[in-house]
C-alpha cells in the first residue's frame, strides 16, 4: 500500500502564510513566509552597476534593496560575455550602465543577494531561458526511455530560436497540449518582462515571483498528491485558478477547509513544527540528533541512547540507520546549506558502514537541493554539501538571544557578581568620581549586595565615592548600566549648624551693645590684635545671649552707670558716699536701678543705638594715634579725671534747652581707676566746653554740694583739658569732697 500524501496551507493570518506537505501523517516538507519579509529569489530588477572589481572579476549592482547585489562574470548574459571565458568584466560593463538581472540567492548576514544577468522563467511542466538557445531535461528524471521521450517531445514545440526550455521533472505523465500550454503562459510572461523593463524609470522591481502558494503547488505537487486543503477563501480561488490554467486535471484534489478547530491543530502539525526548530531531535531507539548551525557551517552530532541488541556495535549501528533518515529529513525541513558535517557513533564493521551511508543517500533523493555526499571516515564522521534553496527557518523568524548572545550560554549569579565588582574597581581607578549608580537584574543586584557588601564597603572608602545598587525589572540577565557622577559634579552638602557656644568659651568677649549687631570692645576701638584691621575684612560675631542681661553684666564688669538722662561716673557715686556729703540708702540704689532698667533705658536707646553704630566706624576709619610724649601738659591731664566712655553709646543731640541752667561743677581731683585701661587706647575728643549740651530729666537726681576752687587750679584744669584728647560729650561729674 502506497503512503498517503497531502498538502495543507494556512493562510488565514494576514501576516504569514505556511504551507505543508505531509507523509501517512508526518511531516515531510515545510515552508513559511512572512509578508514583513518576502522573499526576492527569482525576481527580476532594473539595476545599475555602482562598481566594477577587477580583482574579483564580479560587479556590484544596485537593484532597490538594502544592500547591493553581487554579480559575478560568469552570470552575465551570453550576448554580453560571450562565452564566458576569455572576456573581462571591466570591458563589459561600465559604471553607471542598466542591466536586466535575476536575484538567485537571499540576502544572508552581511552578504548581499546573489545576482544573475542569465534570465530563467519556470512554469508548472517547463522553464524558459531567454538568451540561452540550448534546450535540456531535469537530472531528476534518470530514465532512459523518459529522457528520450521528453527530447522528441521537445522538437514538436513552437519554441523561438533566442530561447531555451527545460522539462522539469513533474512533466512525468504530461501530454504535449499541456506543455505546449505551458510554453504559451511563458513566452507571454517574458514578453511583459521586456516591455516593463522598457518603460521602467531607475532601478527598481520589474517582475515579481509568484506568492508562496502558487509556488509550492507550481513546484512540489505532484500526480500522487491525493489533497490539497486551504482554510482561507481567497486563497482557495487563486489556487483554483493556477489549476485551471496548467493542470485541470487534477482541479477536484482542492479542497476547502473550513471547519472550526484550525487546520495544522486538527492534524497535530503545531507539535511537529515546533520540534523543528528545537536544538535536540529524539530518535526511536532513545537517542537524539544534536544540531548547531552557523552562517556557513552545520554540525550534527548522533548521541546513543539506551543499550539495545546484542552488543555496542548492534546499538551504534540501528541508533546511526535512525539518525541517517532523520538528518535528511531535518535538512529538507530546515534548508540547512553550506558545508554539513555529521559525527556518526563509531562503527567497526565495514557492511554497517556501508549500509548506514546508502540509507543517506536514499533518504536525500527525494530532496530537490544539488548535494554531495563523502564517505564516513575512521573519525564516523561524514561531510556532504548541500544547496541552499530558501533561507532556513532560523534565519526567517528567530533572532540571537540579548540575553546569551546566540552562544547558548549564561555565566553562574556568582560569576556575574564577581563581574560586577571587577568593573566597578576599574570605573573607580580613574579617579575623580562622586558616586556611581548601577541598575542590575534583581537577580544578580541582590547577589552583589548580599555576598559583595565587604568589597563594596572597602571600595566606597579607598575612592571616597558612593556606590549605589539599583534592581532594575527591565534590565536582561547579565546586563550592566553605570551612572557616573564626577565629583566636582556632585551637589554640595549644606553646612553643619554650628554647636551652641557655653559661657566662658574663647569667643565669648566684652561686647559693645547697639547698633544691628554686638561687637566686641577691642573691635569697636580698631585695637583687636596687634593693630587695626579692615572692617571689611573683619567678620563681627554675633553674641546671642539675652541682651538685657549682657548688658547688666557688662555695667557691673565696667562700672559704667546708664541713667535715664545722663550717664554717672561710678567713681563720684563712690566718692559721695564716703564723704558723706550726700548720704544715700539701700533704698536710693534700688530706685536709681529700677529708674536705669525702665525709663532709662528707653529714653536712652536712641543715643545708644547711634553711638554704638558710630563709633566703631570712626575708629576704624581713623589711623591708630602715636603714643603722646611725656610732657607737663600730658602729665595734668592725666591728673585730670576724664570721662569714661561709655559702651554703646553715643552723643545725644541736642534737645530744647530748658529754663533752668546747670550748676558749675568743681573739678574733682583724679582717682586711677581699678580697670586698666589701655595706653594707647584713643579717647573720643569732646565738644567745646562752650556749647554744653542740655539735657531733660523726667525727675531730678540729688545734687552734690559744690566746693570752691582757687583760679590757679581751674587755668590748670583748662589747660590740661585742652591738652587731653577729646572726651566724649558727657555732663561734668560730681564733685568730689576733699
Amino acid at each position: 500500500m502506497s503512503p498517503k500524501k497531502t498538502m495543507m496551507i494556512n493562510a488565514t493570518d494576514p501576516e504569514e502564510i505556511r504551507v505543508a506537505t505531509l507523509i501517512d501523517g508526518v511531516l515531510f516538507d515545510y515552508d513559511v513566509e512572512f509578508l514583513h519579509n518576502e522573499k526576492i529569489k527569482g525576481n527580476l530588477y532594473k539595476a545599475r552597476v555602482v562598481r566594477v572589481d577587477t580583482s574579483l572579476q564580479a560587479a556590484f549592482v544596485h537593484f532597490g534593496g538594502q544592500k547591493n547585489g553581487f554579480l559575478p562574470l560568469g552570470e552575465l548574459p551570453r550576448e554580453l560575455s560571450g562565452d564566458g571565458r576569455r572576456a573581462r568584466i571591466q570591458d563589459v560593463l561600465q559604471r553607471d550602465q542598466e542591466i536586466l538581472v535575476q536575484a538567485v540567492r537571499e540576502e544572508l548576514g552581511s552578504k548581499g543577494a546573489m545576482m544573475t544577468g542569465q534570465v530563467s522563467l519556470a512554469g508548472r511542466y517547463l522553464v524558459i531561458t531567454p538568451g540561452n538557445p540550448v534546450n535540456g531535461i531535469s537530472r531528476k528524471i534518470e530514465a532512459t526511455e523518459e529522457r528520450r521521450h521528453f527530447k522528441q517531445l521537445i522538437d514538436t514545440l513552437e519554441i523561438p530560436e533566442d530561447i531555451g526550455v527545460i522539462v522539469r521533472t513533474a512533466s512525468l505523465g504530461v501530454t504535449k497540449e499541456d506543455f505546449q500550454r505551458d510554453l504559451e503562459y511563458l513566452l507571454d510572461t517574458y514578453k511583459e518582462v521586456l516591455n516593463r523593463y522598457k518603460h521602467r524609470h531607475g532601478v527598481g522591481l520589474v517582475w515579481q515571483e509568484d506568492d508562496v502558494v502558487t509556488r509550492t503547488l507550481r513546484d512540489t505537487f505532484t500526480a500522487d498528491v491525493e489533497e490539497v486543503q486551504i482554510d482561507d477563501e481567497d486563497t482557495f480561488r487563486a489556487a483554483q485558478s493556477f489549476f485551471k490554467r496548467t493542470m485541470p486535471q487534477h482541479l477536484e484534489v482542492l479542497k476547502h477547509y473550513s471547519g472550526k478547530k484550525p487546520l495544522f491543530s486538527r492534524h497535530q502539525l503545531e507539535e511537529q513544527i515546533d520540534r523543528v526548530y528545537g536544538r535536540k531531535v529524539g530518535l526511536p531507539s532513545g537517542g537524539a540528533l544534536v544540531l548547531d548551525q552557523t552562517e556557513a557551517l552545520v554540525a550534527i552530532d548522533v548521541n546513543s541512547g539506551k543499550t539495545s541488541g546484542d552488543g555496542v556495535e548492534d546499538m551504534a549501528f540501528k541508533t546511526n540507520m535512525e539518525a541517517a533518515e532523520e538528518v535528511a529529513r531535518q535538512l529538507r525541513l530546515r534548508d540547512l546549506a553550506g558545508l554539513i558535517a555529521i559525527d556518526f557513533i563509531d562503527m567497526k564493521r565495514e557492511s554497517h558502514i556501508r549500509s548506514v551511508q546508502d540509507k543517506l543517500v536514499d533518504c536525500l533523493k527525494a530532496d530537490k537541493a544539488r548535494m554531495e555526499v563523502g564517505k564516513i571516515n575512521r573519525f564516523g564522521v561524514l561531510v556532504m554539501t548541500r544547496q541552499r534553496i530558501r533561507p532556513s527557518l532560523q534565519h526567517v523568524n528567530h533572532e540571537s538571544c540579548p540575553t546569551c548572545a546566540g552562544t547558548g550560554k549564561v555565566k553562574t549569579i556568582e560569576a556575574m557578581a564577581l563581574s560586577v565588582v571587577r568593573k566597578l574597581h576599574g570605573i573607580l581607578a580613574k579617579g575623580g568620581i562622586g558616586e556611581i549608580r548601577v541598575k542590575l537584574a534583581p537577580a544578580i543586584a541582590a547577589a552583589v549586595l548580599n555576598e559583595k557588601r565587604s568589597d563594596l564597603t572597602l571600595m566606597e572608602e579607598e575612592s571616597d565615592a558612593r556606590i549605589l545598587i539599583q534592581a532594575d525589572w527591565s534590565m536582561s540577565y547579565g546586563e550592566m548600566s553605570a551612572e557616573i557622577e564626577r565629583a566636582e559634579e556632585a551637589p554640595v552638602e549644606k553646612p553643619a549648624p554650628k554647636p551652641h557656644r557655653e559661657k566662658g568659651a574663647p569667643e565669648d568677649e566684652t561686647v559693645v551693645l547697639g547698633g544691628d549687631s554686638p561687637i566686641s570692645f577691642e573691635k569697636a576701638l580698631g585695637l583687636h590684635g596687634d593693630g587695626p584691621k579692615d572692617a571689611k575684612k573683619e567678620a563681627f560675631k554675633y553674641d546671642r545671649r539675652d541682651l538685657q542681661r549682657a548688658a547688666l553684666d557688662e555695667r557691673e564688669r565696667l562700672r559704667a552707670l546708664f541713667e535715664s538722662a545722663k550717664p554717672e561716673d561710678e567713681d563720684a557715686e563712690d566718692g559721695a558716699e564716703e564723704t558723706g556729703d550726700e548720704p544715700k540708702g539701700d533704698g536710693t540704689k534700688r530706685k536709681r536701678r529700677r529708674r536705669r532698667r525702665k525709663g532709662g533705658a528707653d529714653r536712652g536707646e536712641a543715643a545708644t543705638s547711634s553711638s554704638s553704630s558710630d563709633e566703631p566706624r570712626a575708629a576704624e576709619a581713623e589711623p591708630m594715634p602715636e603714643p603722646p610724649k611725656a610732657t607737663a601738659d600730658l602729665v595734668a591731664s592725666l591728673l585730670t579725671p576724664s570721662p569714661r566712655p561709655r559702651i554703646g553709646a553715643a552723643p545725644r543731640t541736642a534737645e530744647p534747652a530748658v529754663a533752668e541752667t546747670p550748676k558749675q561743677k568743681r573739678t574733682p581731683r583724679a582717682k586711677v581707676s581699678s580697670v586698666p585701661e589701655p595706653s594707647a587706647m584713643p579717647t573720643p575728643a569732646p565738644e567745646p566746653p562752650s556749647e554744653p549740651v542740655a539735657l531733660v530729666k523726667k525727675k531730678a537726681t540729688p545734687k552734690a554740694k559744690a566746693s570752691a576752687k582757687e583760679p590757679v587750679k581751674k587755668e590748670k584744669a583748662e589747660k590740661s583739658a585742652e591738652a587731653a584728647p577729646k572726651p566724649k560729650p558727657t555732663r561734668p561729674k560730681k564733685a568730689k569732697a576733699e
